[in-house]
């Protein structure tokens, strides 16, 4: 997901986790969790539905287990993965393409074997995963918010590695699937097993002018419209709810950020760093 992560690296380096690099601790499971259409049905701006950025980046790396536990035993039920295609075709969890900034290794997942990802390390000791590795830990004990990232021109080879994923793991019922581009979300939602996914449209706009705009043809079987928190405003919000869509804001790591998202731009979902402040605000201003 296109989304700024201005958070300490260092902060993350120095903690303390319960994962070494031959262990890894069983899966916590969602507390609470219902189906995902259970949960779309009940979102509103006095229960936003929160998604977990990255898992929980505030204290553990970004598409760790350790920051997707976190995130799930502070009440989440949606952990976010960004995918990148490696050049052998496997379906990696990381945000960037390149792995530098999260892992200290300047490599690109696009450009590499898995046999050469599989040395790569986060800066907690754990592999980086891939997809189908999440899916087995975590399985169907939470629910999942997908992006397939690719470089700009790129063929959609990501998506239809992903969509043969879910197929492979049978996660079409425990996956929300998310995008910059609508000709990703177009593509997956003609193939018939993701044809009845949930959709989340990643907006990108210069302001609220073009985000109308862009509420305005967005396809009508899309379920969220997404933007920068910082960008949004009532107006828009009001928009995405007269065509029948949920709003959805990024990414929200303060809580200035948390007031505006939730009690002023009265959002329906959330991406958070931070599930525990949110959902702990959440509760309060209801």
């Amino acid at each position: 997901m296109k989304k700024s992560l201005t958070l300490s690296l260092l902060l993350v380096a120095i903690a303390t986790f319960s994962f070494s690099t031959n262990t890894v601790s069983a899966a916590p499971k969602a507390k609470g969790l219902v189906s995902i259409q259970k949960e779309i049905k009940k979102a509103s701006p006095k229960q936003p539905i929160i998604f977990s950025h990255r898992g929980s980046p505030y204290n553990a790396p970004e598409h760790s287990f350790a920051g997707y536990d976190n995130a799930i035993k502070d009440g989440s039920h949606f952990i976010e993965q960004d995918v990148w295609l490696s050049k052998d075709n496997k379906l990696y969890v990381t945000h960037d393409n390149n792995l530098k900034r999260t892992t200290g290794k300047n490599i690109e997942v696009s450009k590499s074997t898995s046999k050469q990802l599989s040395k790569v390390k986060l800066r907690n000791g754990e592999k980086l995963h891939q997809l189908k590795d999440v899916f087995k830990h975590y399985q169907k004990n939470v629910h999942y918010i997908i992006e397939a990232k690719k470089n700009s021109g790129d063929n959609t080879d990501t998506e239809k590695a992903l969509a043969t994923q879910l197929n492979k793991s049978k996660m079409n019922n425990n996956v929300i699937i998310q995008d910059t581009d609508i000709g990703g979300i177009e593509l997956l939602h003609s193939f018939k097993p993701q044809k009845n996914v949930p959709y989340l449209w990643l907006m990108e706009a210069s302001g609220e002018d073009q985000y109308l705009e862009n509420i305005k043809v967005a396809p009508s079987y899309i379920t969220f419209l997404s933007l920068d928190a910082q960008q949004a405003t009532p107006k828009i919000i009001k928009a995405i709810h007269k065509r029948n869509m949920l709003s959805d804001l990024w990414t929200i790591q303060t809580y200035n950020d948390n007031y505006n998202a939730i009690k002023h731009n009265k959002a329906d979902s959330i991406f958070t760093n931070n599930t525990k402040e949110t959902k702990h605000l959440i509760n309060k201003w209801k």
